[in-house]
């Protein structure tokens, strides 16, 4: 898979992960196609790294989607100070580097 295809699935799969958990798009995006400009989103190599989601205003408050073992290149994934609830996906797992 080419960089430019696997952000484009990251990006896909961070939009679901995200409406699961309450955010609206225009909060993740700030208006922006561009993965790296999105709301504590890093990007390294042409795939997501890093979720910051940690202290969201307004806090988060869905459940963490099956969809999150897709981003295969995560290695943070930040979560505190939010109203998560449910439990952790098993699919977890396939973020081999967390």
């Amino acid at each position: 898979m080419s960089a430019n295809t696997s952000l484009a699935h990251d990006k896909a799969t961070l939009l679901k992960v995200w409406a699961a958990v309450g955010g609206t798009k225009q909060a993740l995006t700030n208006g922006s196609d561009d993965v790296e400009d999105w709301k504590g989103i890093r990007v390294e190599d042409g795939r997501v790294t890093s979720v910051d989601w940690c202290e969201s205003k307004p806090p988060l408050s869905g459940v963490i989607s099956k969809e999150i073992g897709k981003l295969s290149e995560l290695s943070y994934l930040g979560l505190d100070d939010n109203a998560l609830s449910g439990e952790i996906p098993k699919e977890i797992g396939n973020c081999k580097k967390l």
